[in-house]
């Protein structure tokens, strides 16, 4: 512990990391290589996961009034461990962003008409809008191709897609003013989670989704606006995202009551739905039923500080790498290596932690925690730290690809992309998504490369012209 109060050490890794954030969005937003907004997003999704430890700087709040965080076992000194390691993880992480942005050639480079004609861009948008759609609305309401292995996962990540559809709209209606409007693109985005929450009341996937279209934007648009204006607005989404899962996660139980009825009709889940949001009220910091649900399920840092001190007392239980090598080689399809193991999720959690997770509730462990329970603290740092690397490697390749116009490149980059923006995955599972991801992304480019390679498009385009 960093300070003599449990209280006074969330205080201060809370600003550390909200330091660090901004340092990550100034960087990014400012850097000569450029980028489409993924460190951020990666970044923002980490950060929601965690910003819940600040209800333990609500005077009066105690948790351990409220029997289901009672029984889990946690204290406030458990959650200010948990938050110290964590934030330790998110400044190496964004050390990793800053490094990669300085390595290897300097060169400056935007999106320039004389390297995408607009038709191409027009064709790659529409084409990855409806292929997108086609996916996210198959597995969203047929959940169970889900369970079909290795073509299950290539099902799930198809609808990556649709994620990068919207940010190719919102990039052909920033740089050429043509297209979706915007609020036609924020009506579409505002379908995900919507209609995740009508097909499985599941909502990780949506709202990742959902930063990740919003830092895309921030991106593209950013230096137009300033980040003056940057910040004023990721403050009023901050305030509106807690707004919508707070009332959410209060009224989530009941909903789900009616969408996981196997009678239930479409027409009963919108009425279930309407009949959530007729319940959402004011926040306030004096609602203790708020601040419980919220450091329930918006406080990942008490289950890393659990973790800590489960390990500090059976130091002998450490993982020593074994759910991080399984990552390294999740590329294998399961129907190859049909005993591949699976790690992470509620079962793993409750191995380290001492706390018997419920079957029916699914916990995450994201990358702070799995680093810890293998190496440590010295785990978090250099998982954390390659982590940001990789991902910001990936970011400068996808921007460059798309700035120049090679879609054939860019989609895959940016399928993958979407897919490492899970801040509850476990590596097995996050890096199995990502290589699935970029095999969607490789096939759908090969069997439609006369639009989406633009020298086979340059050349039909020459071709027909001499027609």
């Amino acid at each position: 512990m960093l300070f003599e109060t449990a209280e006074s050490t969330i205080l201060f890794w809370l600003i550390v990391g909200a330091a660090t954030m901004f340092g990550v969005l100034v960087h990014t937003i400012r850097s000569p290589k450029g980028t489409l907004g993924f460190p951020m997003a990666m970044m923002f999704a980490l950060a929601i996961m965690h910003v819940a430890a600040g209800v333990h700087l609500v005077p009066g709040f105690f948790h351990q009034y409220d029997p289901f965080l009672n029984s889990i076992g946690y204290t406030r000194d458990s959650v200010a461990k948990g938050l110290q390691v964590s934030t330790i993880g998110f400044v190496m992480m964004a050390a990793g962003i800053w490094l990669m942005s300085y390595m290897g050639a300097s060169y400056r480079i935007d999106f320039d008409r004389s390297r995408i004609p607009a038709t191409f861009l027009r064709l790659s948008q529409q084409i990855m809008l409806w292929i997108g759609l086609t996916f996210f609305f198959g597995i969203t309401f047929f959940p169970a191709v889900a369970e079909i292995p290795t073509i299950g996962a290539v099902i799930v990540s198809g609808k990556n897609l649709l994620v990068v559809a919207l940010c190719l709209a919102v990039l052909r209606r920033t740089w050429l003013n043509e297209g979706l409007r915007m609020w036609q693109i924020a009506a579409i985005t505002i379908a995900i989670p919507i209609a995740n929450l009508l097909g499985n009341a599941i909502l990780a996937d949506a709202v990742a989704a959902v930063i990740i279209i919003g830092c895309f934007w921030l991106t593209i648009a950013g230096r137009r606006f300033g980040i003056g204006r940057i910040m004023v607005a990721i403050v009023l989404a901050g305030y509106v995202f807690l707004y919508l899962s707070t009332n959410y996660l209060l009224v989530r139980g009941q909903f789900r009551e009616v969408v996981w009825e196997p009678s239930s009709t479409l027409s009963e889940r919108v009425d279930g739905l309407v009949n959530a949001i007729g319940q959402f009220g004011p926040l306030s910091s004096s609602d203790e039923k708020q601040l419980y649900v919220l450091d329930s399920r918006l406080d990942q840092s008490l289950f890393t500080g659990m973790a800590v001190e489960k390990l500090d007392a059976q130091p002998d239980t450490y993982e020593n790498g074994a759910t991080l090598l399984a990552g390294f080689f999740a590329f294998v399809p399961r129907a190859i290596w049909t005993t591949k193991p699976v790690r992470g999720g509620s079962a793993f959690l409750s191995q380290h932690t001492g706390y018997q997770a419920s079957g029916e509730t699914t916990y995450g462990i994201g990358p702070f925690f799995e680093g810890y329970v293998n190496f440590g603290i010295f785990g978090v740092i250099f998982y954390s730290f390659l982590l940001g690397l990789f991902v910001r490697y990936l970011d400068m390749r996808a921007f460059r690809a798309l700035a120049e116009g090679r879609m054939a490149e860019a989609i895959p980059l940016t399928s993958g992309l979407v897919a490492l923006i899970q801040p509850l995955a476990n590596a097995s599972s996050l890096f199995s998504t990502f290589y699935a991801s970029l095999v969607v992304g490789f096939i759908i480019v090969k069997f439609m490369e006369r639009y989406l390679d633009i020298r086979v498009f340059a050349e039909e385009q020459r071709r027909l012209r001499k027609a």
